[in-house]
């Protein structure tokens, strides 16, 4: 085992004599090796209108350029919980930003919150396709449709695919569906080209015009024209950037690109997220987010939620096992740069606090997945829930007593008693507890939730609601019951209706679904 895991790993071929010999060949900017490297992603995608640039960020400015958007009033929906690359293009072109929410099972943006913050000022929807699982794109393109009907204007979509090369939507590459699409070709990305990046365009207008607009919007295929000046440019009817790749990045990208290939260095990532979805799911206090069978995803990187606000501990522990773990990209909604545009995102609120991603590339071996697992596995031990036993009785009960502010200690427990009260134990000291009394009906039973209580110094980190689904959950799956009935205080309204109970009358209550 490696002293230190890392989180990121820079991936390059082994054998880089292409590259020094266009170090050597005096032509190193932008030539041949652009156009050569152009071809063989076009290849690679089976997509026509594919260009190079110096960086995903260059990309991610030029596609708002090229929409020649109202910045006094078109409006971009777009997502925080991303690289700022993604929203500073958004900034650099002067477009006012409309925050959406995170969604929780997939970490990607919020489609539901999209369609409600749609209105006659939206003009583009951006996002990012976290950690290279797929933003569900046949909603897109409903949410596209919505905006045409009833606004009637086209609902542009930039897709930030930095995290995404390789991964497939409905067995279908990701940047082929007909949004303009960037990809990233930085360091640290499945496919490096030192630095840089692709934006793919959805028709061949726009291919044409982001090729001028790469290189100051000069016609490189006039500037030699007969009888004029060679190094002179033609007339230059629209502006442009110096956002073009060189020959040096074009060759690293282009070795890399074949070495990949060859290699099937994506599938890599692959087998190490299936390991990890098949290993680390079931482990109580660590949630995973979705994954669609039907997408291929190469996970760039494999984001999960530590719970019950243990994530900083979490980040220390598997710091002292030797394994880099990071939330990886700050919400950028907090940037002093972006405060005027800040709202309430419930749901980013609470996965911020949540998520953490682990290593997850080509260079984890069996071994160390294993050990990563393993490592996750131990510091959820720390945390354990179960039933009361006999030697629990005295702590259990200076527990209760944050209940009804007095307790007695009934020595003459049964079995079944103690049996019918759950405990999480943290460190082996129990700070959440609650009892499940199962009604004998004519029948199918009745579960009753009772004495639900949590220690005080443990308070507002979600470990009386997920009690409280527990007991749900083994009510209909263990015990058969048909309902669920829990009394409470009003003053506690709020909080059981958040963990999936119904207020009816003086008592809440859940029904099995038929």
């Amino acid at each position: 085992m490696s002293d230190n895991i890392p989180l990121f790993k820079v991936n390059m071929a082994d054998d880089l004599n292409e590259v020094i010999n266009t170090l050597q060949s005096g032509m190193i900017t932008q030539g041949k090796k652009v156009e050569e490297f152009e071809e063989e992603l076009k290849e690679y995608f089976n997509y026509q209108y594919i260009l190079t640039l110096n960086s995903a960020t260059s990309g991610l400015t030029l596609a708002y350029y090229l929409l020649e958007l109202d910045k006094s009033t078109d409006y971009v929906i777009s997502t925080p919980l991303t690289c700022f690359a993604t929203n500073s293009s958004i900034l650099s072109n002067n477009l006012p930003i409309i925050w959406a929410d995170t969604d929780i099972n997939t970490c990607n943006i919020d489609l539901d919150d999209v369609k409600s913050k749609i209105n006659i000022n939206t003009r583009v929807l951006s996002f990012v396709h976290w950690g290279g699982n797929p933003v569900d794109l046949n909603k897109v393109e409903e949410l596209k449709n919505y905006a045409k009907n009833k606004y009637g204007r086209e609902l542009f979509v930039i897709e930030d695919c930095a995290h995404a090369f390789g991964s497939e939507f409905n067995s279908k590459k990701l940047g082929t569906y007909g949004n303009i699409c960037v990809f990233s070709l930085q360091a640290i990305k499945h496919l490096t080209s030192g630095d840089g990046g692709l934006i793919f365009l959805p028709n061949e207008e726009l291919y044409k015009k982001a090729k001028l607009l790469r290189w100051f919007g000069i016609d490189r295929e006039r500037r030699s024209l007969k009888g004029s000046d060679f190094r002179l440019e033609p007339d230059i009817p629209v502006y442009g950037f110096k956002y073009h790749m060189n020959d040096i990045n074009a060759t690293i990208g282009l070795t890399n690109l074949r070495y990949l290939i060859k290699n099937n260095i994506l599938e890599k990532y692959i087998r190490n997220g299936i390991y990890y979805n098949e290993n680390l799911n079931n482990i109580f206090g660590i949630e995973l987010f979705n994954y669609n069978n039907n997408n291929k995803v190469p996970y760039w990187i494999y984001t999960i939620k530590v719970l019950f606000n243990r994530k900083k501990e979490f980040i220390e522990f598997m710091k002292e096992k030797g394994i880099v773990v990071s939330q990886v990209h700050a919400r950028n909604d907090f940037h002093s740069c972006l405060l005027k545009y800040r709202t309430k995102l419930n749901n980013l609120d609470n996965i911020e606090k949540q998520i953490v991603s682990i290593p997850v590339g080509f260079w984890i071996n069996e071994n160390e997945r294993k050990y990563i697992v393993d490592c996750i596995k131990e510091f959820s031990q720390k945390l354990q829930i179960t039933t009361l036993s006999i030697n629990d009785i005295e702590e259990y009960s200076r527990l209760l007593i944050q209940l009804n502010n007095f307790y007695s200690i009934n020595k003459n427990l049964s079995d079944n008693s103690l049996k019918s009260i759950y405990v999480i134990k943290l460190n082996d000291v129990i700070i959440c507890s609650a009892k499940l009394v199962i009604e004998e009906k004519l029948y199918e039973p009745i579960g009753h939730i009772e004495d639900v209580v949590t220690d005080i110094m443990y308070r507002g980190c979600g470990y009386g609601k997920h009690l409280i689904k527990h007991l749900i959950d083994i009510s209909f799956n263990n015990f058969c019951c048909y309902k669920i009935v829990l009394n409470c205080k009003d003053d506690l309204n709020d909080f059981y209706s958040s963990c999936g109970l119904t207020k009816t009358g003086l008592s809440f209550s859940k029904y099995k679904k038929k």
